[in-house]
Order: structure tokens, then C-alpha cells, then sequence
């Protein structure tokens, strides 16, 4: 059960393109929560991690500011990290139910591996051409018929609502989460990196692009195989397969670099030329109070993280957003890798490369999801314990 709770809260696929799982399972998990304590089924009582609640509410009420100094009334950035603070509040639930005990964290891998086969699976089948697996995974996304029989299609054969590079960017996440914790277990079979390899290469080029410093970071000798495998597989389709348009897409830095047309993508030139530039001294200071325009689209029209937060807030801001996502890195490191500083400034790092394409920093996709999440894993911060029975601790 909880593999599959796991499983619909991360990837938070939308059933037939409206029914949020995430919501539902989290909404689930709370109401059997409360069901537990009326009932008196609960002795280790409820954990409530009471110094993330009070950095998530933070980031609410700072986040407010740049609004109210400019007078927009753009309201989009509260309602997406109101967003962060029901979800977060879900996670507390599900870790309560699933996890909060001495094996949560061996009960946690062991879903997050099932998830990736479950995504293995799926995405395989769907390129090998099975339809009705291609319609199951299609029906879990928000509805994007620009991309149906595109080039890109590819890339929403994933049970999940977040195709693209939010999918990439948790991918990235858990590959470097997952290599981490093996480097200290050694528990992870290299099967799994071939797995996440493959699923990562299916969410878009920037994992492809990423994973290269996760695995430089935490390479064991046993990974050789499952990067040998996935190398050739690259490889062979590339240079068997190079006018197959999803191969075309996914593969294109490496078939430009055979063609000797060096290590680029249509994306990255993209990104330089529309999506880059320097906003004015005032707007780095202060922002312009603005994040979405009343026609829909970001203000600015760029897609950087960077470039987004100053539009909105300034420098200010963005401190702001890279200080709450490095809290909640930091508190991975510090509840699962004794505080290795190695793992919070790779992985700040990476989510730093990240902010440059996209929004990364506070951003409440399914990358913060599992973030937040894996931060529920230990001891550390200020925590309280509901309803506990004296004497008892999580068993």
C-alpha cells in the first residue's frame, strides 16, 4: 500500500487529465490520521516537523512583499506556494501512516524503487508502441494536445501530471538522492540506474546533461555495466536511428557531437537567445511585483528561474526562494548522510544549473515534493509529538 501511495503523491498523476492523485492520497492519509487518534490507535502519537511548517509559512508571507510594495495584485506566487504549504501538509500524513517508524527510511527506498520500475515499465512499453500503455500514460498528464503526435510525445509516457523539465528535474533529485544514500548503504543494485537512466533520458535532454555529475560525484566501480548498457543504447540509436524524430529529440546533443556539430540543442540556443538578459538595475534591486501577466504568461516572457524571481521580487527574493530550498536540502543531508556537505552543495549546485533554464528554487513541483518528503526522515529541527502516549516512541 504505501508503494502505491508513494507513487501517486510524487508523481501526482491527474486521472484522466483532472482527478489529482497527489491530493487524494494526501487527503486519504490525513483523514485516517485523525480516524487513528480518535480512535486511540496511536501511541507513538502524530510528528509535526514545526520548523519546516514555520519556513514554508515564512516564504508565504515574504513572498507577499514584492506584491504589496508595487501594488499588482498578482496574486500567483501566494497561490503557488500556498500550494507547497497543502502538500507539505499531506507529506506529514503519508510519512505519519507509512513511515514513522524504525524502518521508514528502508520502507522508503523500497517504494522509490518500485516507482521507478513502475516508470520503467510504462515508458518502454509506450515507445515500443503498445497503445493502450501510451493512452494510460497520456491520460495521467494535464492536457497538452500541442505535443500529441509531436516529436515531444515521448516525453509523457510517464504516469505523472509533470511532463517535461519539472520531470527531469525531480529525476535528477532522485538519481542524486539515490547514489548518495548507496555511496553510504550500499543497498542500491546498479539495475536501478540503468532503470532511472533510461526514465530520465524519456523526461528530456537536461537529465541527460545532469546525471553526468551525480555519477562523477558518487561513482562506484559497480555502476560500470549499467552505464556501459546505457552508453551503447544511446549510442546505437543514434547512430541507427538518428531521423527517428524521438531519437532526433532526446538524442540530439549526441548526434550533433558525431556530426561533429559539437555538444548543443535546439533548447539551449533557445533559452540563450529568448529566454536570457539582464533586467534593469531597479528590477534586480526591487522587482516589478510581477510574475504572471493577465494574459496567462510569465512576466517577462522568459522561462528562467532566475530571471523570474528578480522580475518579481529582486535580489531580495531570490535569496529568499534559494534560502528555502537550501533549508530543505540541508535537512536531507542532515537526516539521511550525517550532515554531508558533500550532498548539500552537489545538490545545490545542480538545482542552481536548473534555476538557470526554469524555476527550481521554491518552485512546488514534483522535485520540491520529494524534497520536502525525504526532509521528514529523521530527528533533526524543531519537531513536535501529538497525542503521544508516555514512553512511547515510533516503533
Amino acid at each position: 500500500m504505501s508503494a502505491l501511495v508513494n507513487l501517486f503523491y510524487l508523481y501526482d498523476p491527474w486521472l484522466f487529465h483532472f482527478f489529482r492523485m497527489a491530493f487524494f492520497v494526501g487527503g486519504i492519509s490525513l483523514i485516517y490520521l485523525a480516524y487513528q487518534v480518535i480512535k486511540k490507535q496511536r501511541p507513538q502519537g502524530i510528528f509535526i516537523p514545526l520548523d519546516s511548517l514555520i519556513v514554508i509559512i515564512a516564504l508565504i508571507a515574504l513572498s507577499a512583499i514584492p506584491m504589496l510594495a508595487h501594488h499588482t495584485q498578482d496574486y500567483s506566487v501566494l497561490l503557488q506556494y500556498s500550494k507547497t504549504l497543502i502538500l507539505f501538509i499531506f507529506a506529514i500524513g503519508i510519512y505519519n501512516i507509512f513511515y514513522f517508524n524504525n524502518n521508514g527510511k528502508a520502507l522508503l527506498i523500497r517504494d522509490l524503487k518500485i516507482g521507478i520500475m513502475v516508470q520503467w515499465i510504462v515508458g518502454v512499453t509506450a515507445l515500443m508502441g503498445i497503445g493502450f500503455m501510451a493512452d494510460l500514460a497520456l491520460s495521467t498528464n494535464i492536457v497538452l494536445p500541442r505535443f500529441y503526435g509531436s516529436e515531444q510525445e515521448y516525453r509523457l509516457y510517464n504516469i505523472t501530471s509533470s511532463a517535461f523539465f519539472q520531470l527531469s528535474a525531480f529525476y535528477i533529485l532522485l538519481l542524486h538522492f539515490l547514489l548518495a544514500y548507496n555511496k553510504a548503504h550500499n543497498q542500491l543494485s546498479a539495475v536501478y540506474l540503468f532503470l532511472i537512466l533510461c526514465i530520465g533520458l524519456i523526461s528530456g535532454r537536461t537529465f541527460l546533461l545532469l546525471s553526468i555529475v551525480s555519477i562523477a560525484i558518487y561513482f562506484k566501480w559497480k555502476y560500470l555495466p549499467a552505464l556501459g548498457l546505457f552508453g551503447l543504447l544511446c549510442l546505437g540509436l543514434a547512430i541507427y536511428y538518428p531521423k527517428n524524430p524521438y531519437v532526433a529529440h532526446a538524442l540530439e546533443p549526441l548526434i550533433n557531437l558525431i556530426n561533429h556539430q559539437g555538444l548543443s540543442s535546439s533548447s539551449t540556443d533557445t533559452l540563450m537567445k529568448r529566454h536570457l538578459f539582464i533586467p534593469e538595475l531597479k528590477q534586480i534591486l526591487w522587482g516589478d511585483g510581477r510574475y504572471i501577466m493577465p494574459n496567462g504568461k510569465y512576466y517577462g516572457l522568459t522561462d528562467s528561474g532566475f530571471l523570474r524571481q528578480l522580475l518579481y521580487g529582486g535580489i531580495g527574493y531570490l535569496s529568499v526562494c534559494f534560502l528555502f530550498t537550501a533549508y530543505f536540502v540541508r535537512k536531507v543531508a542532515l537526516n539521511w548522510f550525517n550532515g554531508s556537505w558533500l550532498f548539500t552543495l552537489s545538490a545545490l549546485f545542480i538545482l542552481s544549473v536548473l534555476n538557470v533554464k526554469a524555476d527550481t528554487y521554491a518552485f512546488p513541483g514534483i522535485m520540491l515534493v520529494l524534497l520536502m518528503l525525504l526532509s521528514l526522515f529523521g530527528q533533526q529541527g524543531k519537531n513536535l509529538f501529538l497525542f503521544r502516549k508516555e514512553g512511547k516512541q515510533n516503533v
